[in-house]
């Protein structure tokens, strides 16, 4: 009889276990639907652009209240790079304002990948961007809610990495202008044109477009 016992006893703790893993893993397959479902109801944007870029730092005045209006829609990458290039593993960088923007771009690039949070993100290169050289950084950072050591980023070897993971995505997508605009992984010339003038206009159509906005909703109206 004890040893009858005994195996109801493992029995029960092992149906036990064994329920417990079914729950985790149907928790953990809920999240990932939920994380897979809000991706698909985010619109993707790759922003190339580069700190001392004219062009760039007009974009910024669209892209700060577009990104404040519209972030819960938006899923969107910085990448400061623009037409820079690198030579000898980025132990050189060429930029096309010179060695001023190479170091902003640089700098971008470390407060950028110090927060996953892109409100953030966006508040601190809108706000770098209007300098007129890098030293408010710190600054601009510390108004983004940023706690970030800009200068060791910079001036060590992750800086180095971050721009050549920046100038990888650049040249993946062969810009002829700067900034450029693109949609879910892929550019499109018409929607680059459209995004320069009117920014706003364009997200939203393509949020209206591929049915990202909850039926009756007043945003982009």
């Amino acid at each position: 009889m004890g040893g009858v016992r005994v195996n109801i006893i493992l029995t029960v703790i092992l149906i036990f276990f064994i329920w417990q893993g079914i729950r985790y893993h149907q928790s953990l397959l809920r999240k990932l639907c939920e994380q897979s479902l809000f991706q698909l109801k985010q619109l993707h944007i790759t922003l190339l652009y580069e700190s001392l870029c004219p062009d760039s730092r007009n974009f910024m005045h669209q892209l700060g209240p577009v990104h404040e209006e519209l972030q819960q829609y938006m899923d969107i990458q910085l990448v400061p790079f623009g037409k820079s290039r690198s030579e000898q593993g980025g132990a050189i960088f060429h930029c096309q304002h010179g060695p001023a923007e190479c170091e902003g771009n640089r700098v971008q690039s470390c407060v950028i990948s110090s927060t996953a949070n892109q409100s953030a993100q966006v508040k601190f290169v809108v706000c770098q961007m209007f300098a007129l050289d890098s030293s408010r950084a710190d600054q601009c950072a510390s108004e983004a809610g940023l706690l970030t050591d800009v200068d060791h980023c910079a001036d060590s070897e992750t800086g180095t990495k971050l721009q050549l993971q920046a100038e990888l995505v650049t040249k993946s997508y062969q810009p002829s202008f700067i900034p450029t605009i693109v949609y879910n992984g892929v550019f499109n010339q018409q929607l680059q044109d459209h995004s320069l003038r009117d920014f706003r206009g364009t997200v939203c159509h393509l949020l209206r477009q591929q049915n990202l906005l909850p039926s009756g909703s007043p945003v982009c109206q």
